[in-house]
């Protein structure tokens, strides 16, 4: 049962709601939601007529004709508007390029913005709907794995500075979350390879999560390996789902972070650091945060919540998705400065999210910065 006292939805649903003090937000998993994207919007935003299309500009070309077209089907009438692809449009100048076209488009404050992409567009569009206007309606249409199973659920938005990642943003809940699995087919390999890192995450809390039902996800990623690469039906959808389930308990007991929500920051330490050490783009986030995940077991090892073994049992998981093992590019100094000035930290004390037995993690604010340096330096920073 989750704190309303209803039992919570099994990760096998297709759609499933999350509802917090800032808004209740539909989520639906299905392969072809997108083609009844313009009918379900019109249901959720009935009367208005028009929908802000934010897209990178590769998803506004393998996708967008046909999103223009389920939209248009529905009787609502697109608005597209592509950005680059990349960290580097998570800024406040690409941002002010979004009201700008907003305030010339003459966007009214009921009519929606969708986010149509990775979780660099979903945290960029969710932002600017957060804020323009005071806040306009929020839809969310991932494209990428890590955009389906993370970003595009829960309400964060946010974008960049010179000095760290995602250090201003606000919590927006979408009011509709359209997640399409076969969209995954057409990802790059880089890019799915590096979704699988926010994938594993959620394999290594999710036992910490009260209330929480259903199958667990680390062994079946353990398991399942080979065809979760190769994205086979129903299994695929299934994972997402119950990524989406474990986000959605943890943020209708924590919407806004300040207890049980920073579980989910577990491998983001050193993987935002890395991000922002090594310049937007040199790593992927997922690839960034499967390094962060190696660096907290190997400080768990280290301190004692957990031992060797499972260390090894992260890294074997990681290696089997393919996802990095080494920092290259790096320098220990550097990435310990981008550390210290986390959004994370707390008095002036860094907050580790560290494994401490499979599935379940604890968040541990007295780790030295000798043992932080250690591990960086084991995994390859110089």
């Amino acid at each position: 049962m989750d704190r309303r006292g209803r039992s919570l939805q099994t990760a096998e649903e297709t759609s499933l709601s999350l509802r917090v003090p800032g808004g209740v937000s539909t989520i639906v998993v299905e392969r072809g939601a997108l083609a009844s994207a313009g009918a379900r919007l019109a249901r959720e935003w009935p009367g208005e007529r028009r929908v802000f299309v934010v897209a990178d500009e590769r998803v506004s070309e393998l996708h967008g004709a046909a999103f223009d077209g389920a939209l248009r089907a529905a009787g609502l009438e697109p608005c597209r508007k592509a950005v680059p692809a990349g960290e580097g449009s998570k800024s406040l100048t690409v941002a002010a390029e979004l009201y700008d076209w907003l305030a010339g488009q003459r966007a009214e404050r009921g009519e929606p913005v969708l986010a149509f992409g990775g979780g660099v567009v979903g945290d960029l569009a969710g932002f600017v709907a957060a804020t323009y206007l005071r806040g306009v309606p929020l839809a969310q249409a991932p494209t990428t794995l890590l955009a389906m199973v993370d970003s595009s659920v829960g309400g964060k938005t946010g974008i960049n500075l010179p000095a760290g990642k995602n250090l201003v943003g606000a919590f927006y809940q979408p009011g509709l979350v359209l997640v399409d699995p076969g969209l995954l087919h057409t990802l790059p390999e880089g890019g799915l390879r590096s979704g699988w890192a926010d994938v594993i995450k959620y394999g290594l809390l999710e036992r910490s999560v009260p209330g929480l039902a259903g199958a667990e996800l680390l062994p079946l990623l353990e398991g399942e390996g080979r065809a979760l690469r190769a994205l086979q039906e129903p299994l695929c959808s299934r994972v997402v789902r119950r990524c989406i389930a474990i986000k959605r308990a943890v943020v209708e007991q924590d919407e806004r972070e300040t207890g049980l929500r920073r579980i989910l920051n577990l491998g983001h330490t050193v993987g935002h650091a890395l991000e922002a050490t090594a310049g937007y783009g040199r790593y992927t986030h997922g690839e960034a945060v499967a390094l962060g995940l190696r660096a907290a077991a190997r400080l768990a090892a280290r301190r004692g919540p957990s031992d060797i073994s499972l260390q090894g049992r992260i890294d074997a998981l990681l290696d089997d998705f393919g996802l990095p093992a080494r920092i290259e590019g790096c320098a220990v100094d550097d990435l310990l400065r981008r550390i210290g000035s986390d959004k994370k930290v707390r008095q002036g004390r860094v907050h580790w999210v560290l494994p401490e037995a499979p599935g379940q993690v604890g968040i541990y604010d007295d780790v030295p910065g000798d043992e932080v340096r250690a591990v960086l330096e084991e995994l390859g920073a110089a």
